[in-house]
């Protein structure tokens, strides 16, 4: 039992192995993410065994603790501290040779993205309300409250490479300002507004659905960008960054300690950011509108495309999050946001916040027992703030049928929101804070954002239907253990 937090965070960091065999730490909403020289030296038993331990959970190459949102921020901030970690000035040993390219990927995408989320859901949420009270005629969009809280919202997308680049940085341990850099070199608005002020050159994959135009050119190769350039964009920064991490280690290596503090950042810089507008980042929007093609194209087949996406996300969205796995769909999302101006994915995914909140309500309603009740009404409530992971620790894996239920009706939501077509144009809040995500801030037009409404609304009512016919308190006892 732990006395305080700092003696709860020794109590931790003891059971995943001691301060010798962590190597890095992040923390999302719930979880103290963990990467580990060697899982087999986490004592799993007696971290669960913690009260404040919901559980622990072992995926993309992390070895996660969750420990709630109240706790998440604090421990991590005392764990740190323990540690003596700092963000990138501790370099990454190599990776464990049971550490396949997938848990890498996730990882990497995981550690890029975690730090960002929760300003994410602030700045879209910011941006969303702005284009709802504008489509309501509630604010004037050539106020000056309108203009500033618009660039709030909208500055934070514009200039998110910058943003990552700063997280991207601390994930592959490079400086920080190195990272923000090559962010902004991506965004100038000079280079941004190419397309619109110079001339065409050529054209690229003329005639499909990749084709770009190219306005200028180094050595005689042409700088192939989108339209837009790489504002608002995810895979091109995180490439980048990496390849810099990578760059400048290789030449602090080489680099007699007179020269390296200078010579590196600056060759780094210069290499990384003509290499980006050369060659990674037109391969990176390649992958990007790629991956928003095949999106759009699984929607686009006739009658059943949205119901077999809407199914497969809806129900098995809540799978990923469970295994800390859904960062790739949250970036995939980001990035067709990006391409397309609107996504078919974070619409589908975001039934799950619903689904678990009729569940939680279903179960407060019909509950008798007081250790249950104790336990649904507060989880219930974290759910509507659209954190599930004191609903889905505390009650629906332990009694499982509960589960198996979240898991059906978020796929019978996600099949109705498929079919609907509804487009999400924003990453901003999940649950409540989440519905201005289907407003168009372009035009203002709702009509996403009552499709969504609608299909939400028949899934809660399924869903609470179900569970309360299906709850039952004496199998919630037996599965919890009795007062």
């Amino acid at each position: 039992m732990a006395k305080n937090q700092a003696d709860l965070v020794r109590i931790i960091i003891e059971n995943v192995g001691g301060k010798d065999n962590v190597i890095s730490l992040t923390h999302c909403v719930t979880r103290l993410r963990f990467v580990l020289k060697d899982d087999h030296l986490a004592n799993k038993k007696a971290l669960t065994d913690l009260d404040e331990v919901m559980t622990v959970v072992q995926a993309g190459g992390q070895y996660q603790v969750v420990v709630g949102e109240k706790l998440v921020v604090p421990l991590y901030d005392l764990a740190m501290s323990q540690l003596q970690l700092a963000s990138g000035d501790k370099e990454e040993p190599v990776a464990k040779a049971s550490t396949g390219i997938v848990s890498k990927v996730m990882d990497s995408i995981s550690g890029v993205l975690s730090p960002i989320l929760m300003v994410l859901a602030a700045a879209g949420l910011v941006k969303g309300l702005m284009s709802f009270f504008s489509s309501l005629g509630w604010i004037d969009t050539d106020s000056g409250l309108y203009m500033i809280l618009y660039a709030l919202g909208d500055g934070f997308f514009y200039y998110f490479p910058i943003l990552l680049g700063i997280t991207a940085a601390r994930k592959f341990k490079v400086n920080e300002f190195v990272g923000a850099a090559i962010g902004a070199a991506l965004t100038y608005p000079t280079m941004v507004n190419l397309s619109s002020t110079a001339d065409v050159l050529g054209t690229v994959f003329q005639g499909t659905s990749f084709e770009m135009s190219y306005y200028t050119t180094v050595f005689g190769i042409p700088v192939i960008m989108p339209g837009s350039g790489y504002t608002s964009s995810v895979i091109p920064i995180i490439l980048a960054v990496l390849f810099a991490a990578k760059l400048d280690r290789s030449l602090r290596k080489a680099l007699p300690d007179v020269l390296k503090n200078i010579v590196a950042p600056f060759v780094t810089l210069v290499v990384t950011v003509i290499l980006t507008y050369l060659v990674i980042g037109p391969v990176a929007t390649l992958i990007s509108n790629s991956l928003a093609w095949l999106v759009s194209a699984l929607y686009s087949i006739p009658y059943v495309g949205g119901a077999i996406a809407g199914a497969i996300l809806g129900g098995g969205f809540g799978v990923l999050v469970m295994f800390g796995l859904h960062w790739a769909v949250l970036a995939i999302a980001i990035s067709n946001i990006a391409v397309n101006g609107f996504d078919y994915i974070a619409v589908v995914t975001a039934v799950g916040p619903f689904v678990g909140m009729a569940q939680g309500l279903a179960i407060c309603a019909k509950a008798r027992s007081t250790k249950v009740r104790n336990l649904a009404l507060p989880a219930t409530i974290s759910q509507i703030c659209a954190v599930g992971e004191p609903l889905m620790y505390s009650i629906l894996l332990p009694l499982k049928k509960e589960y198996a239920i979240n898991i059906v009706c978020g796929a019978i939501g996600g099949v109705l929101l498929g079919i609907s077509g509804a487009k999400a144009y924003l990453m901003g809040g999940q649950g409540l804070f989440g519905l201005a995500n289907y407003i168009d801030p372009a035009t203002g037009n709702m009509s996403d954002f009552y499709k969504v409404l609608i299909c939400l609304a028949i899934a809660m009512v399924l869903t609470f239907i179900v569970e309360f016919i299906m709850y039952s308190d004496k199998r919630a006892e037996e599965a919890l253990g009795s007062n």
